[in-house]
């Protein structure tokens, strides 16, 4: 039996997420920001938490981390070793990149993925990838800690996973992140088409994760630094640069080369 992945909406736009095992009603949370929405549903369906990951050390994903393990000692809180200092209570497990996590049986596979903070991470089990703070919906985060030359590499390891990878993202910028996306290439029906869809959607009050490795490649801008036509629009020549005058549209800010 697949696990079973439950989004839990914190603070005004993050994702938390829940990794279910009905067989044996055991959970893992993936950036916990704020406890009560776990703690609530972990009583809610009588589950027991195991492990709490964090794809990185930012308060608005891991600030639930201390009452979580307060009520639950025995869930292993991992982290990547380089944020880990950052946290307001021990780790159990230090991550580097490769690790291989267990959450019962189902392996979890670690990528280091730093820029917006040096040890921000993606967690990828079966074909569900946690991606944190590092790639959106038809966006990515912010430099914070990282380069431009960092988070090329981290854009072009993900665009090698297989297109049916499912990918949950760290926050709910979808509509606004298309609106960026159909700023920077107006001409791209496939940005248009989605941005019409999210934004019934998003007035539904309906999740917009997952999305699909696929669709990603095709409407996220960020994914398509090659395109000569966005290429054209934002007058570059190369992968490097069209990332920069991006993360001024989307950011209106210049990042670190």
């Amino acid at each position: 039996m697949p696990i079973e992945i439950l989004p839990l909406r914190v603070f005004k736009d993050n994702y938390a997420y829940l990794l279910i095992d009905n067989t044996n009603q055991h959970a893992a949370v993936i950036d916990p920001g704020s406890a009560g929405p776990i703690i609530h549903t972990l009583n809610d369906r009588n589950l027991n938490l195991s492990n709490i990951l964090l794809t990185h050390h930012h308060f608005d994903h891991s600030g639930g981390v201390k009452e979580l393990k307060q009520l639950y000692p025995q869930a292993e809180i991992a982290i990547h070793k380089e944020d880990a200092h950052h946290l307001p209570v021990a780790c159990d497990l230090q991550l580097s990149e490769n690790n291989t996590l267990y959450f019962g049986t189902r392996p979890i596979t670690i990528m280091h993925l730093p820029c917006h903070t040096r040890g921000h991470v993606a967690f990828q089990i079966e074909n569900a990838l946690f991606t944190g703070d590092t790639l959106f919906n038809a966006g990515c985060g912010k430099f914070f800690e990282g380069t431009t030359s960092e988070m090329l590499n981290n854009l072009q390891r993900l665009k090698t996973l297989p297109e049916t990878t499912k990918i949950y993202c760290g926050h709910e910028y979808t509509v606004e992140n298309l609106e960026y996306a159909h700023q920077a290439d107006p001409d791209n029906q496939n940005v248009n088409n989605r941005l019409k869809t999210s934004q019934i959607a998003a007035a539904e009050n309906s999740f917009l994760v997952p999305t699909t490795l696929k669709l990603e490649l095709r409407t996220n801008p960020f994914l398509q630094l090659d395109n000569k036509e966005l290429q054209q629009q934002l007058k570059t020549d190369n992968e490097t640069d069209t990332l920069t005058a991006l993360y001024q549209i989307y950011y209106g800010e210049t990042p670190s080369p």
